[in-house]
């Protein structure tokens, strides 16, 4: 049986949620491995300033403040950072996973790091993706320019096809 594989782009809000329903409606679980996407900012690490002199006289290195001395001794690395993240969108999407794995799909999470439009290209193109599933804001003119459209994006540069759904803000 061949298995296509889908990938549904999630923020972890309810408007990006309302994809699932159309995900269930018209893509079988019995053909289809489902991917949940979430493309978070780069995290950064929390380090310390480098140490500077207490004084012309006292050149004895010391930190500008309490706090990047308690960082210089126990610095949270962004690979640290990722981890938690990580973990806090599986939580975050475990509701997600169990309803369509009740309906019978396999479901994976992906969390990537980055600008979400490259990221996503990227992984449609790393796992060989067979459709993209979303929802998209749809904005335009002015909006468009301001927040920019991840959707447009991607419409332009993959080529493969896309399941876009525009539903109310309200749903």
């Amino acid at each position: 049986m061949l298995v296509h594989r889908v990938v549904i782009l999630l923020d972890n809000s309810e408007f990006s949620r309302q994809i699932l329903p159309q995900v269930r409606r018209f893509i079988s679980p019995e053909e289809n491995k489902l991917y949940l996407l979430y493309v978070a900012p780069q995290p950064r690490g929390l380090i310390n300033q480098p140490t500077q002199p207490a004084a012309v006289e006292w050149p004895e290195p010391m930190y500008a403040s309490h706090s990047d001395a308690k960082f210089a001794r126990h610095p949270i690395f962004a690979s640290q950072v990722e981890d938690s993240l990580i973990a806090e969108i599986e939580k975050d999407f475990s509701p997600d996973v169990r309803w369509l794995e009740a309906a019978g799909y396999t479901v994976t999470v992906a969390v990537k790091f980055g600008n979400p439009a490259r990221e996503i290209m990227d992984f449609v193109k790393e796992e060989n993706i067979d459709l993209i599933a979303m929802t998209t804001h749809s904005r335009s003119g002015l909006g468009q320019l301001i927040f920019g459209s991840v959707a447009e994006e991607i419409l332009h540069n993959v080529s493969v096809p896309i399941l876009l759904l525009h539903p109310c803000e309200n749903n």
